[in-house]
């Protein structure tokens, strides 16, 4: 996961770079705000996610998992609403540079590997 997020990191940056010398850096700061409105509850997401430890039950984890994506959305609308409300962005490119960023996350999914992680076996153990 952390991988993903450096990933959106660097597009973002690469995009803000681009948009700050055209067409400006008006443009910029709204896809930066955009963007970052997507990024940093990944990254609350993510580092919730791995912060459980191998002791929890399924139930544990996974009432874990949907807590953690209820407070990710939670967060989302809660940044939405004070970059609208309190920062000086253009509304469609916050919306646009947060999408960009939803795709990026799509698109990891080509390349990441999502299968099961190898298990550690206990010391004690013989197969």
């Amino acid at each position: 996961m952390r991988v993903l997020l450096v990933g959106q990191l660097v597009i973002a940056a690469l995009v803000v770079l681009v948009l700050a010398v055209w067409p400006g850096p008006a443009v910029a700061y709204s896809a930066m705000v955009g963007a970052l409105i997507a990024i940093v509850p990944n990254w609350y997401l993510a580092n919730r996610l791995t912060r459980r430890g191998p002791g929890a039950t399924p139930d544990q984890a996974l009432r874990g998992i949907y807590t953690g994506e209820l407070l990710k959305i939670a967060f989302t609308i809660a940044l939405f609403v004070i970059a609208i409300r309190l920062l000086d962005v253009a509304f469609l490119i916050v919306v646009a540079s947060y999408l960009a960023m939803v795709v990026v996350n799509w698109a990891a999914l080509l390349f990441i590997d999502l299968g099961e992680a190898p298990r550690v076996s206990s010391a004690g153990s013989s197969s």
